[in-house]
């Protein structure tokens, strides 16, 4: 059978079986093609960077464990070139297709695996998420998606974006499941406690939306749990175009400084908005890094002292609404991801875990909310968006 390679990369591996039984016996999955497969080259979403770099020597941790745990790999997907994009849009290999909403965009970087669960070829999926390279596309295609604290999954073995920032990230269509993957993956074993409040900001109430705001109450009603508003944003000093900025900083400079060198000899290959990307990157002083990391700090310990308490989570819309329509002009796309950033930017900027939970039922998708909490409580993320679905999705 013929494979789409606006999905599927045809450098392998094709399948690898599962290398002992396990807790994830007869799932199967796919993987970014970020992750290192021995044998195998990865290609980061662009040709050229296949071409330059040999076969890996190793195999991602992540893949060993998997199938270390009974799943079975059904293949290697693609990515935006080097993850630099939160699009989904691949200029040499296609953009795959939305199940959920063909005329929009399905998301990235880590598009090829959202779309592959999405369709239903695959039980759930491994990628990466530096600025929303999860969150994104599991909004966009009807996915839950969960971006564990920074350094909570080992990323040996993988292709590097920005050190302050790269997790590897889970999507699948089932709660249940993304729970056992993630049990699976992480050495967190710690107990889960359901929040008895969510907050949500003031400053978020606008981009929600009336009828995602209306199915959030519904469900935090049905659930017992309070919803809290708050104006803690604008009162500590902060704005989300100022948020989204200072992690564009921080990830650019770190961006030039791993890769520089390939980019002055290969850039040209990447797509106009990527070099535009990359070209804007190279203005960033090291004063300016150094400075934005210094704001990221204060930032990160303020966020983390609005979470102190083990009754609380965040709640956030995850993007600004559905998908954009894939005919939008990259000029429109340039300033929806600034503003887009601006939400991915609280547990970017953090570190701090994500899970995005989608809404089915509502016109206005595909889309949906997200759970915030401080480090290391993915389980807590987990309990309460059970709580709140209550077997909806």
């Amino acid at each position: 059978m013929e494979i789409d390679t606006r999905i599927y990369c045809t450098q392998g591996p094709k399948t690898l079986a599962a290398l002992q039984q396990g807790a994830l016996n007869g799932l199967r999955f796919v993987f970014k093609d970020l992750f290192d497969v021995q044998g195998f080259r990865t290609g980061a979403g662009n040709p050229k960077w296949l071409e330059t770099h040999d076969k890996a020597e190793s195999t991602s941790p992540l893949i060993l464990s998997l199938l270390n745990n009974g799943a079975e790999c059904h293949g290697r997907v693609q990515t935006d070139e080097l993850a630099y994009s939160l699009n989904g849009i691949n200029v040499h290999y296609g953009t795959p297709v939305n199940p959920l909403a063909p005329d929009c965009l399905p998301g990235g970087s880590s598009s090829g695996s959202a779309v592959a669960v999405a369709k239903g070829d695959v039980d759930f999926s491994i990628g990466t998420d530096t600025g929303g390279s999860v969150r994104v596309p599991a909004s966009y295609c009807g996915l839950f998606g969960l971006r564990p604290t920074l350094g909570q999954l080992p990323l040996e073995h993988s292709f590097t974006l920005a050190e302050s920032f790269d997790t590897a990230g889970v999507f699948s269509k089932n709660l249940t499941i993304l729970n056992k993957v993630f049990s699976c993956l992480s050495p967190n074993k710690r107990r889960h406690t359901v929040a008895t409040t969510l907050m949500l900001d003031e400053s978020l109430t606008k981009t929600l939306g009336s009828e995602r705001q209306a199915e959030l109450e519904r469900w935090a009603k049905r659930a017992g749990i309070q919803l809290e508003y708050r104006n803690a944003l604008q009162e500590a000093g902060y704005e989300l175009g100022d948020l989204s900025a200072l992690f564009r900083t921080v990830q650019g400079y770190e961006i030039i400084a791993r890769h520089g060198s390939w980019l002055d000899d290969y850039g040209h290959t990447l797509a106009p908005a990527i070099q535009e990307r990359v070209e804007w990157a190279r203005t960033i002083s090291k004063q300016d890094y150094l400075n934005a990391k210094e704001q990221q700090t204060k930032f990160t310990q303020w966020l983390a002292g609005q979470l102190t308490s083990s009754d609380v989570l965040w709640v956030l819309p995850t993007t600004p609404g559905k998908p954009p329509k894939l005919t939008t002009a990259d000029a429109d796309l340039a300033q929806y991801r600034s503003d887009l950033m601006g939400l991915t930017s609280l547990a970017g900027l953090s570190g701090f875990p994500q899970l995005h939970i989608p809404m089915t039922n509502i016109a206005n998708g595909p889309c949906g909310v997200s759970l915030l909490g401080s480090a290391n409580r993915e389980y807590d993320l987990i309990a309460t968006a059970s709580s709140l679905i209550l077997g909806e999705a």
